[in-house]
Formats: structure tokens, C-alpha cells, sequence
């Protein structure tokens, strides 16, 4: 079987490394500029809140950054004792708030919850992992040849290793000799002691010591024998995995190469493709059949779908067939996604216990190249197989895909009707407080577009039952559950003049102009006139505004003259009763001076357009269409001039 690994770090925005088994791949690292991994790190940390309840605490491991530490991970050994008895106690009797400790990560970051962080320490190296504060070591569980690990404890027996420490060996160290493993066990030492050197002169709380970068890590950690090439694609860290080889792991230095081709290493050999699927929520299988895998926050559920097939096949036949398959590749998944917690795969029904068996070893011979530590459970009566995986690193998601902001992650939308429904249901809400004289509705275009077509009587209806203007704009930078509300503060026009709520016309008032068409100043009137509800209207034409400007200001300076000058105007326009041309009711001196007042104008629906499209609507689409045309006397009562 043909092994090579290949090294991607052509940007500095990110880095990627794959092993590839037969041109399929087998393994896939990523880190970004923005995403990188902090698993490992050793940091100077203060120790923020001791929870008994919890047995845990809560430590400052940064500036910005906390970390999680249960008991479980507090050596006692490296901590002052509180103790009297010696043993573990409680964890309040060990750590209190303010206390300083040297922490290491163990679990990044997931999910909101912030990193795990452990008082026992272990350094890796490249055959070795180094363990201070502890006495025991060992070789590792994968390793199962009984001969190699006689021989390799025996070696760990002759080692010259510091009263304090443990040591276990790694699968790397199959068939290594004592002088390889004393060597990278001197390097683990040096490393420690620099690392304590380090915390003594840090500050509190503080990074101390840094693991290595991912090309590095993956090159010591990944890096066995039967790869047999190491291709890199930047001149820069091809000289540091050089030096670091050579250092390290010295007869397979000659297996590093460059990259200098033309060509995208990752397209060369045809891994672009590959890495897509690892997103992807579907997977297919190579009979037609599919697994479909769905996270959640309490774990992850796999479901596996067998294919149509035209072949003379049984059932049985062909959902042992689809298993087998399926337990191949969701090992393979495991590995490529970092999957971890708890997964429950959903099996195809299989009747014989012999076909439940054979999936179930297939499922375990599968997992056993992956480094992580995991559980497997027997296939149940209903065909599920329980699965808990150690998670490595963060999600590969999280380093390449960001949650939607339109569905919150979810994958679907709400249906224009519903997010229009949902906005009208606000603005009747938000008209009912009051408080207010005008309120704009910012919407996304097309749900303003739906419900100034199909719901615009309630719209009206709102206004004219809570005495507001209600202004709908179509506002593309909204999602589609999105809407934004702007209630403009109650003016003195928002209010009723105090005649109209006794029951009593208020006097008429001059109509509000633009400050650019107020003209000269005019002297001031001897008593203040009452103003009309000062709802926002569109600009009026320059003719018509000076028209009534003028007839308003005789009506002010002329004192008892201006009402006969009105009414003279007003019955050449054969006035009708109700409230005048501006909505505003006339002022009554006396039975014979009393104008008839003039009915308030309608709005004619006629008028409003019957469709709404969102490229054409306006800021004020709904409240100030009625407005404008009592305003401009528009509908049907234009004045005529002799």
C-alpha cells in the first residue's frame, strides 16, 4: 500500500496537511490565521472561582481567555498541600481564588464551552511522551505485539529517567533502540526545565510554552514507517521540517521533498474533491448506497440507506452488504471530521446474528488506526451501534465553514408569509403602545413588497385606529426574519388641540412650511394660534404653498377682517361641512361669521395603486400617500382660480 503525505502552506492564511493511502485520503489537518490550535499549550494561570458543586474551577489562563479545571486534571502532587489526610479532598481544599498554578490544555474550545485545562503535564516528543509529577509509565495500548513491549519495557527499566517522571512509549517507538529513546528523552528533559524557567519569569496569567505548528506536529506525530514520501510545497518550512528531522528522526530526513510544480499540490493528486465530502452531509457508498450525518449538541446521528438496486439480490444479502460498507466508511469519517462524543449509527435491519457480527468486528478492525481513544457498543435489537470517540482537535468545520446568519444554522428560512405575519403581528404590538406619532417599519424587500399587496387594509386600519402614521420601507440589508422599528417621539401635532378633545373646533393654524419657502419674516400675531396635528408631509408645489400661505397670513395680521376675506374665497369653492381644506376645523366667532366648515377628504382607492412591487417602493408607501393628497387637494376638490 503506497503512504505519502502532502504539506500545503503556500498562504499564511492557512495551512493543510493530508495523508493519502492509495490516492484516497486517509487523514486531513487544517488551521487558519484566524483558527489556530491551542491544545497542548502550557500557560501561567490564576485561578478566577472554585465551585465545590461543580468540583471544579474556573482558572485565567490569558487576558482574554479562561479555562475549565475539574479535579479529576489537579495533580496534587505540584500543588502546596491543604490536605491533612494526604488525599484527593475536595477541590476547595486544594485551590482557592487568586491561587497561581501552571496549567496545560487538554481539550480545545467547543461549542461555547471554554477549554479543559490539566495540572498533569505531558510534553511528546517523537518515541516518547515525558510525564512530570508522575512515577509510573508505560507503553502504548497500541502497540498489541507482546514481544515488542517486554522488550520495550525492559529499555524503560535502563532508561535514566529523573526521580519524578513517567514515560510512555509511542507506537513510533516499535523497534527503536535505547540510544534513540535516551536521546529523545534528554531533548523532553531540556524542554521542561526550560518550560519552568519560563513560568517562574512570566507573568500571571500568561502563555508559557507553545506547541509546535501544525506541519511540525503532524510531521512528529503522523510521520511512520510506511510513509514514504513528504511532500511540501513552500522552500521556508521545507528548511524547518529539514532541521527538525534531522534533529529528530535523522535516517528519514531523505524522505522530505519540495514541491516546485506549477500546479496546486492538493489538485495534482486530485484532493480537492475528496476534502468536499468531509462538509458534506451525505456520503455515498460504493454499492449506491449512502450514510447521512446529522450533529447535534447531545451527539451525533448516523444513518445508513441502502441503494436501489436491479441486482437478483435478498435483503438480508444486501443490507449486510450496505453495512459492511457503511462501517468502513464512517471509521474513515471519524478520522477525516475529528468526530467526537457520543455517535449512534443506525444500522440497516439484519435478521441473522452472524451478519450483526460481522458488521460489528468490521466496525472495530476499522477503528483501529485511529489514534483517538473511543468505545464501541454491540449492534442493538433495534440496529443501533453507540460509539464514543476522544476529540482530538476543534472541528474542521469551524476552520473553513461559518454559521449562516439567515437561518442561525438551522438550513432552512421562514416562508414569506409567515416572516410578513410575524412583522404585522410587531407593528400592531409597537402601534398599540403609543407614544408616538410616526413609526417606520424597515422590512426586507420582499416581505414589504407582500404586505403592503395583500395587507395594507390592516395597515390603514391600524393607523387610523391609533392616530399614527405607519411608513413601511423595504430595507435589502435584512435578513428574512429581520424588521427595525424607529417610533418618532409624540409631537404636539401627535396630540388632539385641547378644543377637540372637549368637543370644541380648534381655530385654524397656518400649514407648517419647509424653512427654504418661509419667505421674509412676518410679525409676530397677538396671541399664538393653536397648531394642527404636525404629522410629516410631503413637500407641497412652490404655486399652491404660496397660494395659502398668503390667504393664512391675512387671516392672521387682518384680525377680525381675515375670517370674512376666508369666507369669501371659500364659498366662490362652495365649501360643505366638516373640517377645512387642511383638516383643521375653523375658528367660531359668532352663528353669522361661522363658516360652514368643509367635509374632511377621503381617500379615493382609486387613488392608491392595486400592486406593490419591492423595486418600487417608497419611503413613505403607506401613511403619507393619504396625506399628500388631502394636502394638495387632489381628490377632486382642486381650488379654482379666478
Amino acid at each position: 500500500m503506497s503512504k505519502i503525505m502532502l504539506v500545503n502552506v503556500t498562504h499564511v492564511e492557512e495551512s493543510r496537511v493530508a495523508i493519502l493511502e492509495d490516492g484516497v485520503l486517509a487523514a486531513y489537518e487544517i488551521e487558519t490565521i484566524n483558527r489556530t490550535s491551542i491544545k497542548g499549550n502550557i500557560y501561567n494561570a490564576v485561578v478566577e472561582s472554585v465551585h465545590p458543586g461543580l468540583e471544579a474551577a474556573f482558572v485565567h489562563i490569558s487576558s482574554d481567555l479562561k479555562g475549565f479545571l475539574p479535579i479529576d486534571e489537579v495533580n496534587f502532587r505540584l500543588l502546596p498541600p491543604r490536605d491533612e489526610r494526604g488525599n484527593r479532598g475536595r477541590i476547595g481544599q486544594h485551590l482557592q481564588q487568586g491561587q497561581r498554578l501552571m496549567a496545560q490544555v487538554v481539550r480545545e474550545p467547543f461549542a461555547g464551552k471554554p477549554p479543559t485545562v490539566s495540572t498533569y503535564f505531558s510534553l511528546p516528543g517523537r518515541y516518547l511522551v515525558l510525564m512530570p509529577g508522575v512515577d509510573s509509565g508505560g507503553i502504548s495500548r497500541k502497540i498489541g505485539d507482546t514481544a515488542q513491549r517486554d522488550r520495550l519495557r525492559e529499555i524503560i527499566e535502563e532508561l535514566k529517567l529523573p526521580e519524578g517522571f513517567g514515560v510512555i512509549v509511542r507506537t513510533a517507538g516499535i523497534g527503536r533502540t535505547k540510544t534513540e529513546l535516551q536521546r529523545d528523552l534528554k531533548y523532553l528533559l531540556r524542554l521542561w526545565e526550560a518550560i519552568q524557567k519560563g513560568s517562574g519569569a512570566g507573568q500571571f496569567p500568561g502563555p508559557v510554552y507553545r506547541e509546535r505548528d501544525l506541519v511540525i506536529r503532524t510531521i512528529r506525530d503522523h510521520f511512520t514507517p510506511d510513509i514514504s514520501e513528504v511532500w511540501i510545497d513552500s522552500a521556508e518550512m521545507y528548511e524547518k521540517a529539514m532541521e527538525f528531522m534531522k534533529d529528530v528522526m535523522p535516517t528519514r530526513a531523505k524522505s522530505l521533498r519540495l514541491y516546485t510544480g506549477d500546479r496546486p499540490l492538493f489538485n495534482k493528486y486530485n484532493l480537492e474533491e475528496q476534502i468536499e465530502t468531509i462538509y458534506k452531509r451525505r456520503v455515498l457508498l460504493p454499492s449506491g448506497g449512502e450514510i447521512v450525518i446529522d450533529g447535534t449538541e447531545a451527539l451525533t446521528a448516523i444513518d445508513v440507506n441502502s441503494a436501489r438496486t436491479k441486482r437478483k439480490m435478498e435483503a438480508e444479502e444486501n443490507a449486510t452488504q450496505t453495512n459492511l460498507e457503511a462501517a468502513s466508511e464512517i471509521a474513515r469519517q471519524f478520522r477525516l471530521r475529528d468526530l467526537g462524543g457520543l455517535m449512534v449509527i443506525d444500522f440497516i435491519d439484519m435478521m441473522a446474528m452472524k451478519n450483526r457480527k460481522n458488521v460489528e468486528k468490521t466496525m472495530r478492525d476499522a477503528m483501529k488506526g485511529d489514534k483517538a481513544k473511543y468505545d464501541i457498543t454491540s449492534i442493538s435489537k433495534l440496529g443501533l451501534m453507540e460509539i464514543a470517540r476522544q476529540r482530538l482537535k476543534g472541528e474542521k468545520m469551524g476552520a473553513t465553514y461559518a454559521t449562516c446568519v439567515s437561518c442561525d444554522g438551522h438550513g432552512l428560512l421562514k416562508t414569506i408569509e409567515a416572516a410578513a405575519l410575524a412583522a404585522l403581528r410587531k407593528i400592531q404590538t409597537r402601534s398599540a403602545r403609543g407614544g408616538f406619532g410616526r413609526l417606520l417599519v424597515g422590512l426586507p424587500p420582499e416581505v414589504a413588497e407582500w404586505i403592503l399587496n395583500s395587507k395594507r387594509e390592516e395597515i390603514l386600519g391600524l393607523e387610523k385606529r391609533h392616530g399614527i402614521q405607519i411608513v413601511v420601507e423595504a430595507t435589502p440589508s435584512l435578513l428574512r426574519h429581520e424588521c427595525e422599528f424607529n417610533a418618532l417621539a409624540a409631537e404636539a401635532a401627535a396630540e388632539p388641540p385641547a378644543a377637540e378633545r372637549d368637543g370644541r373646533p380648534a381655530p385654524a393654524a397656518a400649514p407648517d412650511l419647509p424653512s427654504s419657502e418661509t419667505g421674509p419674516a412676518r410679525p409676530a400675531p397677538s396671541a399664538p394660534p393653536v397648531q394642527e396635528p404636525a404629522s410629516p408631509q410631503p413637500e407641497a408645489p412652490r404655486s399652491e404653498a404660496a397660494g395659502e400661505e398668503t390667504t393664512d397670513s391675512a387671516a392672521t395680521e387682518g384680525g377680525e377682517e381675515a375670517p370674512r376675506k376666508r369666507r369669501r374665497r371659500r364659498r366662490r369653492r362652495k365649501p360643505r361641512s366638516g373640517a377645512g381644506q387642511d383638516g383643521s376645523a375653523e375658528p367660531q366667532d359668532d352663528a353669522k361669521s361661522k363658516p360652514e366648515p368643509e367635509p374632511k377628504q377621503e381617500p379615493e382607492p382609486a387613488a392608491v395603486p392595486e400592486k406593490v412591487i419591492s423595486n418600487e417602493l417608497m419611503p413613505a408607501a403607506v401613511g403619507a400617500a393619504e396625506g399628500q393628497r388631502n394636502r394638495s387637494g387632489r381628490n377632486g376638490s382642486r381650488r379654482k382660480r379666478g
